[in-house]
């Protein structure tokens, strides 16, 4: 009779309901909203196998870039909110953009589901090995005598890594041409082959270029150094008023069930509290981060806020 009785209980449920208590029991996607070998997908790829290790369930990356960041976060928030999809966000796409593109094609505000930030990192101004310039110092004394001669790239248009460009410009009073690209690789690779003098970058893809010598670190955009390169100074410390910090973190569309979310939260927990995660991170210079949903909610609201006054001021366009 109990039996019957818990079965009939159970049949009485929502469908929706029982799948939340059993998440995950099938694959999940994990959508990487940039090309592969940059911060983001290193973030993505190393959480993704904590968690499929964690839970016995496939973590799948899927790379989903375009319109710096906009093409995956689309397709996370048009999708079911299942706990199913998910989507590694930074600073660009859901907080920056929300100023620079009129026609977004999801709300930054209402659309995703922030978990946690997972981390922090700043960017680094890298120079090709054959450029002249050994210090930040160096590279502004040569953007003044040439005003315009030098370039800067980035992985595109409106990204932190051109904004943070831009605000060196108005800082220091000197005028680098930005190069937007398709992605911080290609970018990188102009670098290393001499076809533009530097480029903003996050430090977790730079940092085997740097390892390898084939660029120069010359400043981190960080309020203070980065332990997995100390020797690298920041823009503050050389007398330049700029500090932007790059966050990652993960997000599903809107509706999530606050169970799942819960439920993620704790799977991402585990992740960042586990050695071979914390080693990974470290190496490539990312902090961790790991506040709860709701905080994170709060701090991806209030840094739309921040980058929207930030675009006004600097007067950055997507043209």
């Amino acid at each position: 009779m109990r039996r019957r009785t818990l079965l009939t209980a159970l049949a009485a449920l929502p469908l929706p309901a029982l799948a939340q208590d059993r998440w995950p029991n099938r694959p999940v996607r994990m959508i990487s909203s940039a090309p592969p070998a940059g911060a983001s997908d290193i973030l993505t790829r190393t959480l993704a196998q904590a968690l499929q290790e964690q839970t016995g369930q496939p973590f799948v990356v899927e790379n989903r870039a375009g319109a710096g960041g906009v093409v995956g976060s689309e397709l996370v928030a048009k999708s079911p909110p299942d706990g199913y999809v998910w989507l590694t966000t930074n600073v660009g796409p859901q907080a920056i953009f929300r100023e620079l593109h009129r026609n977004l094609p999801y709300d930054t505000r209402t659309d995703f589901r922030h978990v946690t930030i997972v981390g922090t990192l700043p960017l680094v101004l890298i120079v090709g090995r054959d450029q002249p310039f050994r210090s930040i110092a160096d590279y502004l004394a040569a953007a003044r005598a040439r005003p315009g001669a030098l370039n800067f790239g980035s992985g595109g248009n409106g990204t932190l890594h051109h904004l943070t460009g831009e605000l060196l410009n108005r800082t220091a009073v000197v005028q680098i041409t930005h190069v937007p690209y398709r992605g911080a690789q290609a970018a990188t690779a102009d670098v290393i082959g001499g076809r533009i003098e530097g480029m903003w970058d996050s430090l977790p893809s730079a940092a085997p270029h740097i390892r390898s010598g084939v660029v120069r670190a010359l400043a981190l955009s960080s309020a203070r150094r980065s332990p997995a390169f100390p020797e690298i100074p920041t823009l503050e410390e050389s007398g330049i008023a700029v500090t932007t910090t790059n966050w990652f973190g993960l997000a599903g569309p809107g509706r999530v069930p606050e169970e799942i979310v819960q439920a993620m939260y704790a799977q991402l927990r585990r992740a960042l509290d586990s050695a071979p995660v914390r080693e990974r991170f470290a190496t490539i210079g990312v902090e961790i981060v790991g506040e709860p949903p709701e905080a994170t909610q709060r701090y991806v609201l209030a840094e739309i806020d921040r980058w929207s006054e930030v675009v006004r001021a600097t007067g950055v366009t997507m043209d």
